[in-house]
């Protein structure tokens, strides 16, 4: 912390905000204390002085608030509402706001990851890219084993098809744009 800002590191940077806030909260219970020796002795709360326990305090209460009005809603609509979601959103809600817009942005961000993987997977296959290397022949051989039944399922298909069709018609040969030999009409 004694070292020039530039020249400082995280750890002196962490003593530095640490030591600033010991010495607010000194000075502002100093505050609090003088301000409770005017009044005769009262008690004067922290929020009632700036400084970082009024802050905490009031971010207590704003909590607190909040939840309340939750719990009232509740029992009068008989609905269970989400902190961000509530009419009062409070610190939990706005929490609870951040945190789903963080994981739906990751969420967004892996699935452009994904997509672009994907692609550059697609676009860079080893039986396109390297026909003769061991990982095409390799490829080769996965996707002749998985999509040769794939393939003689769909040729048994077209065929049953094609058995069970009728004879087209005179009329409708006409409309064809071949002859019945393959030539072009």
């Amino acid at each position: 912390m004694d070292l020039e800002a530039d020249k400082r590191g995280p750890l002196g940077n962490a003593e530095e905000k640490f030591v600033k806030k010991l010495n607010e909260i000194s000075e502002s219970e100093k505050l609090r204390a003088a301000q409770s020796k005017q009044r005769g002795g009262e008690i004067v709360r922290p929020i009632d002085v700036p400084g970082p326990l009024g802050e905490f305090e009031k971010a207590i209460l704003d909590i607190v608030e909040a939840e309340r009005q939750r719990a009232k809603y509740r029992q009068e609509s008989g609905q269970l509402v989400r902190p961000k979601d509530s009419k009062l959103v409070g610190p939990l809600g706005e929490a609870e706001r951040e945190a789903v817009d963080t994981i739906n942005k990751i969420r967004d961000e892996e699935y452009e990851r994904l997509r672009a993987l994907r692609q550059s997977l697609e676009e860079n296959r080893p039986m396109t890219a390297s026909r003769g290397s061991p990982l095409a022949l390799l490829e080769s051989i996965f996707v002749v084993v998985f999509r040769a039944p794939e393939l003689l399922i769909k040729v048994y298909d077209r065929v049953n098809e094609l058995m069970a069709s009728e004879t087209l018609s005179k009329e409708d040969s006409k409309n064809l744009p071949y002859k019945d030999d393959g030539e072009k009409a």
